[in-house]
């Protein structure tokens, strides 16, 4: 009897070893089990590698629209109008008016725009009218004059311009002489035609503005 109760007590104490002897052999083989990689994290040295991507991308794109717009204004800059009585004397602004319009000096002269360049020949005002009463089927009035020191101003260009042009298209801006012998900038006009784009030049003569080139120029999208 003593007997068979120590052979009970000695088969209770193997199984009861035997439990933790399995569970640390299943342990081990779900720790051994295949794992896939966690990809949800980069490695720093792949996310510093983006960023300068970037970085370099955005600089790339800023400096060719920069450079982009040196190249154009170097052949022709567009005209910054300003008020004309604050560019000239008010008393050369309504002599001007009277001279291009029967608009009423004194009520026409705060309207008027200009712009100046200073050239070997003298000082060149241009003056965009900016006004219903000089605009009509063909245009608004625009003029230039040659103001010299001590010297009567004097009109060296006058042409109805069409102002009505695509955004990227600028109505009047002022180009180099080619000759470098004139003493003033060219002049470059653009105009509406038909559904191209005419670009006419014109370029001081020592007495006044004269055509030097025309070009037709296609507009794109249309």
């Amino acid at each position: 009897m003593v007997t068979k109760n120590r052979e009970a007590k000695i088969n209770q104490e193997q199984k009861g070893d035997l439990i933790p002897l399995l569970y640390t052999q299943r342990f081990s083989q779900n720790n051994l089990a295949y794992k896939p990689p966690d990809n949800s994290k980069l490695p720093t040295s792949f996310l510093f590698i983006g960023r300068w991507f970037r970085f370099g991308l955005m600089l790339f794109l800023l400096l060719s629209v920069l450079l982009g717009t040196v190249g154009c204004s170097t052949n022709a800059a567009t005209i910054p109008w300003s008020v004309a009585t604050k560019v000239v004397p008010v008393e050369t602004v309504q002599a001007v008016v009277t001279e291009n319009s029967e608009l009423n000096p004194q009520e026409a002269a705060s309207n008027i725009l200009a712009w100046t360049v200073d050239g070997q020949a003298g000082k060149l005002v241009i003056f965009n009218f900016n006004n219903p009463g000089v605009c009509g089927k063909k245009g608004c009035l625009y003029v230039a004059y040659l103001i010299r020191k001590d010297a009567t101003a004097v009109r060296v260009f006058s042409s109805y311009l069409n102002p009505n042009l695509p955004p990227n298209k600028s109505l009047l801006q002022v180009a180099d002489d080619p000759t470098k012998s004139s003493g003033l900038p060219c002049l470059q006009v653009q105009q509406p035609s038909g559904d191209n784009i005419k670009q006419l030049v014109f370029c001081f003569n020592g007495r006044e503005y004269q055509l030097a080139k025309s070009s037709l120029i296609e507009v794109r999208g249309k």
